[in-house]
């Protein structure tokens, strides 16, 4: 009979035990919250989000599509119905973006005008920044109506769009610039200004290009010379893509430029190896609400052929 009272009296507390250690994993006790449910693929956050479309939004009968990849060849492989080449190379000139007379010549010629309904895509972290820097050009010029497809030609394909290889053209028509003065055109003399010998209250310079190219320890066939500039920080835009190439949710970019320093109060320049990169993450900002961004153009192949070289130097290493 001990026996027996004693298992009832250890089941009667282990049953006590399990109830209350449910009862302690369980409700929102101490002032806790349910935690937000993941944020992938909601782009209503995006203060901007208008500037971001999705394949599906896509009515190419109503839009001009720009595919912004770097070659004739992927573009004959394969491109979005109708869309018109417009690879970076044909606006620039030694990595530098024309001025604007000529980029407008240019644009007119492919049946383009400033008040045009543009869509963009590249082939995401592959054509290196190309869709951002057409759309930081675009803005320049003063066109207002510039989106970019999330996740670019990785997407489109994903999702089993359709597609063709006849290449695409437009009747000429007439590209009237009006230069956008809140697109601002960052030359080296401005860096050094701001940013040497140290950066001016509020300002903050950001290198968007690898690790590797920051730190010195890779040098791109059209660098001049290894390293950053000085008081830069490091911020690999390449972090911004999720794993199928759309771009980060709200939440996790935010916290992402939240921990670098970069915010909305500050006024950022970017810069990459020609501007590409930095263009991309021009759009991101403008993306993210922040206004006060600028696409330093030329980036690292000017600043790393200004001369005299002790105006503009170079550092390597991880430090700013």
């Amino acid at each position: 009979m001990r026996n027996f009272r004693s298992c009832l009296a250890a089941l009667l507390l282990s049953t006590l035990l399990i109830i209350l250690l449910v009862g302690c994993g369980g409700g929102n006790s101490g002032g806790e919250t349910t935690p937000m449910p993941p944020q992938t693929g909601d782009l209503s956050l995006f203060p901007n989000n208008e500037l971001l479309v999705s394949p599906a939004e896509v009515d190419t009968a109503q839009v001009i599509v720009l595919d912004a990849r770097r070659s004739d060849a992927e573009y004959n492989a394969g491109h979005i119905p109708g869309a018109i080449l417009a690879k970076p190379s044909i606006f620039e000139k030694d990595g530098m973006l024309l001025p604007p007379v000529e980029l407008a010549t240019i644009l007119g010629n492919m049946g383009i005008s400033r008040t045009s309904k543009i869509v963009i895509y590249d082939n995401t972290s592959a054509s290196r920044g190309s869709a951002g820097r057409l759309f930081w050009m675009l803005e320049y010029l003063g066109c207002t109506d510039v989106t970019i497809l999330n996740g670019g030609w990785d997407q489109w394909k994903a999702q089993d769009m359709e597609w063709e290889t006849e290449p695409a053209t437009l009747p000429p028509t007439v590209f009237t610039a009006e230069v956008n003065p809140e697109v601002k055109y960052v030359t080296k003399e401005y860096v050094a200004e701001h940013f040497l010998p140290t950066p001016d209250a509020g300002f903050i310079l950001i290198d968007v290009r690898t690790d590797e190219e920051y730190q010195g320890t890779q040098l791109n066939s059209t660098d001049p010379r290894l390293g950053h500039i000085p008081n830069a920080i490091s911020f690999p835009y390449s972090k911004c893509f999720n794993s199928d190439k759309t771009i980060l949710n709200f939440k996790d970019l935010k916290l992402l430029l939240e921990n670098q320093g970069i915010s909305v109060d500050k006024e950022m320049v970017a810069y990459s190896t020609i501007g590409h990169r930095s263009g991309f993450f021009y759009f991101l900002c403008r993306l993210m609400g922040y206004s006060n961004v600028s696409n330093y153009n030329g980036s690292i192949v000017d600043w790393g052929k200004a001369e005299p070289i002790g105006d503009y130097p170079m550092k390597t290493g991880l430090e700013p």
